[in-house]
């Protein structure tokens, strides 16, 4: 990674297409790939988050070069937060950039006085569910689910401020 990345929080047009694009495309040459079903699921989730949420709540974008390299949210539940799309492209892991945007988000999450943030994430996903133990999530439920690739283990993970 010799370029920077620019890690941004104003949403542009195109930029929810990219994030879903991203989503659909990151875990192709890996174990964890979810396949179409997980791009149009993550579809799905974005829209609700602009159209029924209102889009309350902050996204994160990493780009380098212009290339959308990286993203996160914290989408506004209430009194507390939803962790969502946390994800970095295979180029750009190994450098830090999944805990800065985490970090981030609960940082945001924290300025909005929110008493908790929340996050559903699946097994296989060893690099991502390090980062939320390292930043004081805990799994407070998991269960057999089917989901996009089949049956698969689904955690729900908290971390509450004190």
């Amino acid at each position: 990674m010799t370029d920077a990345i620019d890690i941004r929080t104003d949403l542009r047009p195109g930029d929810l297409g990219r994030l879903i694009a991203l989503h659909g495309t990151a875990y192709i040459d890996d174990d964890a790939h979810f396949g179409i079903a997980f791009e149009a699921h993550v579809a799905g989730t974005v829209a609700e988050f602009i159209l029924e949420n209102k889009g309350r709540g902050r996204v994160w974008l990493a780009e380098k070069a212009g290339e959308l390299v990286g993203c996160a949210a914290m989408v506004d539940r209430g009194g507390r937060g939803q962790l969502r799309w946390v994800l970095v492209a295979p180029e750009a892991r190994g450098f830090g950039l999944g805990k800065k945007l985490v970090t981030d988000a609960i940082d945001y999450a924290k300025a909005q006085g929110w008493d908790e943030v929340t996050l559903e994430t699946t097994e296989g996903l060893d690099a991502s569910m390090a980062i939320y133990r390292d930043l004081g999530f805990h799994i407070t439920s998991e269960a057999d689910r089917d989901l996009w690739n089949g049956k698969q283990k689904l955690f729900v993970m908290v971390k509450r401020f004190d």
